[in-house]
C-alpha cells in the first residue's frame, strides 16, 4: 500500500483507513495499534520508523510530542522486539548527543543573564538535563569569562541538586587548584554524607594546596554539621582508615551502582585535554576497580611507609590491569606495568597483595602476584610466619582454579628441597591442570537431586551430586576443581550447621563460597549463620528461574565465575606438563609423589603438545600403569618419531629403576618393533629397551655372531 491510499486489505483487515505517512503518523499508528492489539501491524511501523534512521531533529520531536514513558512502554512489549528498543535508543542517543551540545548550553547561560522568566526557564531546562550538562559547565567555570558566570554556574549547582555531585567530584582530579576549591565549596552544599570520603583527601592531603584544604574541610562541616559551620570543626584522624575501608569495599564489590541490566553505569572522569568531566559508560567491574585504584592511592599518601596501604595500591592496580588486558592475556612487563611495580616492591607488600587479591576474588591479580614471588622469594614462603600461613601455601586451598595452579607453580619454581604444609595439594593441582577441558564444578548437596540440579544450572558450570553434607565435605577436601557449593538446608547426614563448620575449619575447602537455599520462612531464622560464616549466601528456592536468577547474580558477580577460554586452559595445561616434568628432575629428597598424577599424565601423553613433558614425569612413578602408558606412547604408529624415540628411552630408564613389569606379549611386541624398525636412531632407541630386558647368555652370543662385519679394516686414517 502507498502513503496516502486506502489500508492494506487482507485476510486479517488493518483497523486504519489510511496509510500512515512519515514517521509522526507511523508512530501514531503504533500507539493505537498496539492499544487494539493488533501488534503485528504495529511492529511493522515500529521497523520502517528504526529502517529510516531519523535525524536527531526529528527523533526528538517525536519525544517531546509522544513522551519518553510512551517508548519505554513500547519496548517492554515483548512483541515489539526489537524494534520498539531500537527506536528507544535512537531517541536516547539523539537525546544525549543534543544535551552534550555545547552551543546549545551556552545559549541556556545566556538566559540567565535575562529577565527574572527567562532566568527561571534556564535554571528549570540546565535542572532537566542535569549530569549531561556538566561536561560544558565545568568546562566553562574552569575559564570562566568574568566572576560574574562563575557565581552563576556555582549557583546552578546548587539548584540542580545532587544528581551532579558524581561529576563535581570527578572534577576534582583537575591541576587548576582554584577550580578544585569552587567545586568544594558546592559540594559542600549539595553533597551528602557519603561524600565525605572521598572530600576527606582534598581536606587533608598535604600534597593539595592550602586554599583546596581550607574548601575541603568547610565542605565537610558544612555537609556533617549545617551551613554554618566552619573548617575547625573536622578534623583528619582516620582519614587512612576510611579511604582504605573505601577500597576494599570496591574491591570487593561491595558498593551499590545504578546499573542496567548488563551491569553497566554511568562513570565520571576527568579529561584533561577537554578540560573538564566525561561521562563513560563502562561494566560495574570497572568503575569499581577504578575506584579502589583511587581510593587507595589517596591512602597511601597518608601513609606512604604503612604496609598495609602500599599492599591495597599495589593489590587494586594489578586487579585492574587484569580487567584491562582480559582473563586470556598475560601481564605486560616492562617500565610503567603494574608487573614491574610488583617487581621493584617489598617482598612483604607483595605477599600481602596477593591475599588481598586472594580475599577479594580477582585470581587474575593473584597469578602476578605468585608469578613475582617466583622470582623473587625463597624457602621462607613455605612456611609459618606471625601472620599466619604464606600467601602459597592459602592459594593451594583457594576456591578458584586458577589460583590454586598459580601457587603450586611458584611453589614448584621456588625448587623446595624439603616437605611442607599441604605440600600434598602440589600434584594433583598439577593433574588437574593437564586436563585442558576442564573449569570449575560446583558441588551440589541435596537429597533431592532434581531440586539442586535445577538451581545450581544457574551458575553455568559442570556439576557434581551428592545427597548427603558428609559425603560433600569429603568429595570437595579431595578435589582442586570445586570452585563453589550449593547445599539445601535440610542437607542430611551432617545437619547444616554441621557441614558448614567442616567445610570452614579444613584449609582445603575454607575458602569455596557455599549458597544455602530454602524456603522464605527459613531466611531470617538462618541470617545469623550466614553473616557469621565467610562467603556463605543464602537464596530463596523457587520454581521461577527469573527470580532465582536475581538472586544469584549479585552472588556470581562477587566469585570468579567466567570460564577460562581454550588458550587459557591449554596454556595451563602445558605449564603443568612441564612442572611435573621438573619435579622428576629436581625431586631429589622426594619430597612430592607424582603417582596421583598417574591418570592425568595418562590422558595429557595424547596430546602432542604436552606428551614429551608428560613421559618425563611418568618416569618417575614406580608403577606397572605408568610403564604401559609410556610403552604405548612407543608402539604409537602414528605419533611422531621424536616422540617414539623418547619414550623408548623413558620407558628403558622406567624399566631399569623400577624392574620389568610388562608381560610377556608387551615384550614380544617391542622386540618385533626393534626387529622391523628401519629408521635407525628409532631402532637404537628400542636397542635401549631390549638391552634392559636381559638377555640370556646364548641371545647374546647370537646377536653378536650375526654382527655384519666389513669386508675390509679401516683404511687411510692417521
Amino acid at each position: 500500500t502507498l502513503p496516502g491510499q486506502p489500508a492494506d486489505s487482507s485476510q486479517e483487515e488493518s483497523p486504519l483507513a489510511i496509510e500512515p505517512v512519515g514517521e509522526v503518523e507511523q508512530f501514531e499508528a503504533v500507539v493505537l495499534l498496539s492499544n487494539l492489539g493488533r501488534l503485528d501491524l504495529a511492529n511493522k511501523y515500529l521497523q520502517a520508523i528504526v529502517a529510516a534512521n531519523l535525524p536527531d531533529d526529528q527523533l526528538l520531536a517525536l519525544r517531546d510530542r509522544f513522551g519518553t514513558v510512551e517508548l519505554v512502554r513500547l519496548a517492554r512489549t515483548e512483541e515489539l522486539l526489537p524494534a520498539a528498543q531500537q527506536l528507544l535508543d535512537q531517541v536516547a542517543a539523539a537525546s544525549e548527543r543534543n544535551a552534550l551540545d555545547p552551543a546549545r548550553i551556552d545559549r541556556i547561560l545566556q538566559d540567565l543573564e535575562g529577565s527574572p522568566r527567562e532566568r527561571e526557564l534556564a535554571i528549570t531546562e540546565l535542572r532537566r538535563l542535569g549530569p549531561l550538562a556538566m561536561p560544558r559547565l565545568i568546562q566553562r567555570l574552569s575559564s570562566p569569562e568574568n566572576g560574574q558566570e562563575k557565581d552563576q554556574i556555582v549557583y546552578l549547582f546548587s539548584r540542580m541538586g545532587n544528581q551532579v555531585t558524581p561529576a563535581l567530584l570527578a572534577a576534582l582530579d583537575t591541576d587548576n587548584a582554584l577550580l578544585k576549591a569552587t567545586l568544594l565549596d558546592s559540594l559542600g552544599i549539595i553533597g551528602g554524607k557519603q561524600d565525605v570520603t572521598r572530600l576527606a583527601y582534598y581536606a587533608f592531603s598535604e600534597s593539595e594546596s592550602k586554599i583546596v584544604n581550607q574548601s575541603g574541610k568547610l565542605a565537610i562541616a558544612r555537609i556533617l554539621h549545617g551551613a554554618n559551620a566552619t573548617p575547625g570543626m573536622v578534623d583528619g584522624y582516620g582519614t587512612r582508615a576510611d579511604l582504605m575501608q573505601r577500597a576494599m569495599l570496591h574491591l570487593k564489590r561491595e558498593v551499590e551502582w545504578d546499573a542496567n541490566d548488563r551491569y553497566e553505569v554511568t562513570f565520571w572522569v576527568w579529561d584533561a585535554a577537554q578540560s573538564t568531566v566525561v561521562p563513560l559508560t563502562i561494566h560495574r567491574e570497572s568503575a569499581d576497580l577504578r575506584s579502589a585504584v583511587v581510593y587507595s592511592k589517596q591512602a597511601l599518601s597518608f601513609g606512604p611507609e604503612d604496609l598495609e596501604s602500599q599492599s591495597l595500591f599495589l593489590a587494586a592496580i594489578l586487579a585492574e590491569e587484569g580487567y584491562r588486558i582480559g582473563p586470556d592475556a598475560m601481564y605486560p612487563v616492562g617500565e610503567g606495568s603494574a608487573f614491574n611495580v610488583a617487581m621493584t616492591s617489598d617482598r612483604d607488600v607483595v605477599k600481602r597483595a596477593s591475599m588481598i587479591c586472594m580475599d577479594t576474588n580477582h585470581p587474575q591479580a593473584v597469578e602476578a602476584a605468585f608469578r613475582v614471588l617466583s622470582l623473587t622469594g625463597d624457602h621462607t614462603l613455605f612456611g609459618v610466619t606471625d601472620s599466619g600461613l604464606s600467601p602459597l601455601i592459602v592459594g593451594l586451598n583457594h576456591s578458584s582454579l586458577r589460583v590454586q595452579f598459580a601457587a603450586a607453580a611458584a611453589i614448584v619454581e621456588l625448587r623446595p628441597q624439603h616437605g611442607f604444609r599441604h605440600s600434598s595439594r602440589i600434584v594433583p593441582i598439577l593433574a588437574q591442570a593437564l586436563k585442558s577441558d576442564q573449569n570449575g564444578k560446583i558441588l551440589m548437596i541435596d537429597p533431592n537431586q532434581d531440586r539442586g540440579r535445577a538451581i545450581a544450572s544457574a551458575a553455568k558450570r559442570p556439576q557434581e551430586v551428592v545427597t548427603s553434607g558428609k559425603e560433600g565435605f569429603k568429595l570437595a577436601s579431595s578435589r582442586s576443581d570445586i570452585q563453589m557449593v550449593f547445599t539445601h538446608v535440610n542437607c542430611v547426614n551432617w545437619e547444616l550447621s554441621q557441614t558448614l563448620a567442616n567445610f570452614r575449619a579444613d584449609a582445603r575447602t575454607a575458602g569455596i563460597p557455599i549458597v544455602i537455599y530454602g524456603p522464605t520462612f527459613l531466611e531470617d531464622q538462618l541470617r545469623t549463620t550466614v553473616r557469621r560464616v565467610p562467603n556463605t549466601h543464602y537464596v530463596v528456592y523457587s520454581d521461577d528461574t527469573v527470580e532465582v536468577d536475581r538472586q544469584l547474580i549479585p552472588i556470581l558477580l562477587g566469585q570468579e565465575q567466567v570460564p577460562d577460554s581454550a588458550a587459557v586452559r591449554q596454556r595451563r595445561a602445558k605449564a603443568a606438563a612441564s612442572l611435573l616434568a621438573d619435579l622428576t628432575r629436581m625431586d631429589a629428597n622426594r619430597v612430592f609423589d607424582l603417582s596421583s598424577a598417574e591418570e592425568a599424565l595418562g590422558e595429557a601423553v595424547n596430546d602432542d603438545e604436552l606428551a614429551a613433558d608428560c613421559l618425563t614425569a611418568l618416569e618417575a612413578i614406580p608403577t606397572a600403569g605408568a610403564q604401559r602408558i609410556i610403552l604405548n606412547v612407543l608402539l604409537g604408529m602414528t605419533r611422531p618419531q621424536d616422540l617414539r624415540v623418547q619414550a623408548a628411552l623413558s620407558l628403558s630408564r622406567h624399566i631399569r629403576q623400577y624392574n620389568l613389569v610388562l608381560d610377556q606379549a608387551d615384550v614380544a611386541d617391542v622386540k618385533d618393533m626393534w626387529n622391523s624398525e628401519q629408521d635407525p636412531v628409532l631402532q637404537t632407541a628400542l636397542a635401549t629397551v631390549v638391552s634392559t630386558l636381559r638377555p640370556s647368555p646364548l641371545k647374546t652370543t647370537d646377536r653378536l655372531q650375526n654382527y655384519p662385519i666389513a669386508p675390509f679394516p679401516v683404511q687411510n686414517q692417521p
